[in-house]
């Protein structure tokens, strides 16, 4: 059973891509003039881009005997969002991912993070050129454990929390200091090892250039009505959805089927995001969800049951007034429970994989606008124990939903 606590602070990425920050009753027609606060002094509002690099530290235990402590340096690459909520308090997303050579050792055992990445949010208090801030959201890892020659992959899905310090040395460019926590939560599986449990560590430098026009010359009275331009799809959103998924799930030992099932059912959920319109007809934007539902099929003894998954994908579309055609793709993760009589397998875990799809968004009003989505996903695990085992979930997603164009922020009424 999927533990609640995986989700209470990972569901806080969600709000983080949002672009919570940002909230402005903006036309959907056509281009229009909107009044709003003026920039800070010192602004760090914008779109972002970085690199990092750091060090990592965990802790694996397995089956409640070995205590694995994996470590290791490890770089990557990361983008995100600022708004000023006021003058010194900063609110925005990052999404990041990692890569590293980071492995620990006990007695038979080996533990390697082969990369992880995390979607979070960020809340932090400016004082010039300097930003202080605290961040949380959804944490990912691909690790594999390896024994006696033996490989078992494992997926896991947890949350993050920690807090950073950040410094504009530059007109566009910043560099940071960040500690964060990682829980990814509890895998277990019958499979020879039963059940590991890791946590960890991690600190990093990071590097950020952003695309906004900084002015940290011009004088400000914050906050100023000031005049600026938005297009008619810019801005955040969050919204629900309904679902029906179906697909297959395939367990091959030595390449061979030994269990085939077809999962099917329906699901719920949320999801939130920001679209930019980069141009009259061109819209981009990003955009995540989680799922909560069940889908499931049993065949004599074996079992299958889907019970959440989510996404973190890129949207890119075509917009004609009030109709948005899109193209969306990106990371993909199911949790599911199941148990394969054929080999006596039973697990409760995590899969990682990818998805791409293909929508149409359409604007109800300036507030509201509904949408109809197909998605494809793709997961596969592969271990080799004595009999080299793999499992592949192919699924095919239909949603329905319904999203308001507005950030956390706005919905609860918060006044800075």
């Amino acid at each position: 059973m999927i533990q609640p606590r995986k989700f209470l602070l990972g569901g806080v990425a969600l709000l983080a891509l949002t672009g919570i920050a940002a909230a402005a009753d903006v036309p959907m027609r056509a281009p229009q003039a909107v009044y709003t606060k003026a920039a800070p002094a010192w602004s760090w509002e914008g779109q972002y881009i970085g690199i990092h690099g750091g060090y990592f530290w965990g802790d694996n235990n397995v089956n409640g005997i070995f205590a694995l402590e994996p470590r290791g340096g490890y770089g990557g690459f990361q983008f995100g969002y600022l708004h000023h909520l006021s003058r010194n308090w900063v609110i925005g997303y990052e999404v990041d991912i990692s890569f590293g050579d980071i492995n620990g050792a006990v007695g038979p055992l080996n533990n390697s993070i082969d990369y992880f990445g995390t979607a979070r949010t960020r809340l932090g208090y400016a004082q010039g050129q300097w930003l202080f801030y605290a961040t949380a959201g959804l944490a990912w890892a691909q690790s594999d454990l390896a024994a006696a020659g033996l490989t078992f992959d494992r997926p896991q899905v947890g949350y993050v929390v920690g807090a950073g310090i950040e410094y504009a040395f530059a007109r566009n460019w910043s560099a940071k200091f960040e500690y964060l926590y990682m829980d990814l939560g509890t895998t277990n599986t019958n499979l020879v090892v039963v059940s590991t449990d890791t946590t960890a560590s991690t600190v990093r430098l990071g590097l950020n250039y952003r695309f906004a026009n900084w002015n940290p010359s011009a004088p400000s009275d914050f906050p100023v009505k000031a005049p600026v331009r938005t297009a008619g799809w810019t801005g955040p959103y969050i919204g629900v959805h309904g679902a029906y998924g179906f697909g297959d799930h395939d367990t091959l030992a030595n390449g061979v089927v030994v269990s085939s099932l077809e999962p099917a059912g329906g699901l719920f959920g949320i999801q939130s995001g920001y679209n930019w319109q980069i141009s009259r007809n061109w819209v981009f934007g990003v955009e995540a969800d989680s799922s909560w539902g069940s889908l499931k099929d049993t065949i004599g003894t074996s079992t299958v049951d889907i019970d959440a998954k989510g996404t973190v994908r890129a949207r890119y579309g075509y917009t004609n007034g009030n109709s948005l055609i899109y193209a969306t793709g990106g990371l993909a993760w199911i949790h599911a429970e199941q148990n394969i009589a054929a080999g006596g397998v039973v697990r409760d875990q995590f899969y990682l994989g990818w998805t791409v799809g293909a929508g149409v968004e359409y604007a109800l009003n300036a507030r509201w606008s509904a949408k109809l989505e197909y998605a494809y996903s793709s997961y596969e695990l592969s271990e080799n124990p004595a009999v080299p085992l793999r499992e592949e979930f192919n699924l095919h997603t239909i949603k329905f939903g319904l999203n308001y164009r507005a950030g956390i922020f706005d919905l609860i009424g918060m006044r800075w």
